[in-house]
């Protein structure tokens, strides 16, 4: 499962840059199969923008740039990669596909402002990152994972839509999207951010066990433990109890 898993990366990135200059759906259909674009319209039409709830499964990018590629107004946040020559490359080759690219770092105004034009919002939470966060089970285990789909659905009222791109075969693939996650709000914002992210994260975990081996397993995904996170809150209260005194 371990070699798959690395195959099935290599294959992607193989696919990534064969279709480089690629643009318009049609191109695109030579090797995706769209399936449930009537989950995506029906969201769409609603007007309040829509979250797409993108997992690290497949070929992520290719799920990234579809809402874009299909007609659909199209924002994404990302974190920049270390190389400066292959940020460039994945950043214009999203803006050829007229994706609008937001970097992450005080960026949640424009990811609202996005929402609230009526735009798709492409957004990634199954990783381990450095951003506000909740503890939910992932695979049986606490998984520190970040709230910003369940934070902004709560405050836009935008529909999340879960969407992913698996590979059947060697040379084709098949680019799903999902219902309408139905939203939980209560009123109790502490409860309504961990009742969605968990509801968003378990239908993740659904998505994965279709095909394990087209996961990122590399990822240190349980790096995060609640011990680490009550450490960093007790050094910042004193911190700031510090900064009071003085």
């Amino acid at each position: 499962m371990g070699r798959e898993v690395f195959v099935n990366q290599a294959l992607n990135f193989a696919d990534y840059l064969h279709t480089i200059k690629w643009k318009t759906r049609k191109q695109f259909s030579k090797i995706i199969d769209f399936v449930g674009e009537e989950n995506l319209k029906t969201a769409y039409e609603k007007g309040k923008g829509v979250i797409c709830l993108v997992s690290h499964t497949g070929s992520w990018e290719f799920s990234a740039i579809m809402p874009p590629v299909m007609g659909y107004e199209t924002s994404a946040v990302s974190k920049a990669t270390s190389n400066e020559r292959i940020n460039k490359l994945i950043v214009d080759a999203r803006e050829s596909r007229k994706m609008k690219n937001i970097a992450r770092g005080k960026s949640y105004p424009k990811l609202i402002d996005a929402l609230n034009k009526g735009e798709c919002l492409i957004i990634m939470i199954d990783q381990d990152t450095n951003v506000k966060g909740v503890f939910v089970n992932f695979y049986g285990r606490p998984a520190y994972t970040p709230d910003g789909a369940a934070r902004l659905a709560l405050e836009t009222g935008a529909p999340v839509i879960p969407m992913y791109t698996k590979r059947i075969g060697k040379s084709k693939h098949q680019f799903t999207i999902l219902p309408e996650i139905p939203l939980v709000k209560t009123g109790n914002n502490e409860h309504d951010l961990f009742e969605n992210t968990k509801n968003y994260t378990q239908v993740i975990e659904n998505i994965i066990r279709e095909t394990p081996t087209q996961w990122v397993w590399m990822h240190q995904r349980w790096k995060t433990t609640p011990e680490d996170v009550e450490r960093f809150l007790a050094e910042k209260e004193k911190k700031n109890q510090i900064n009071t005194e003085n």
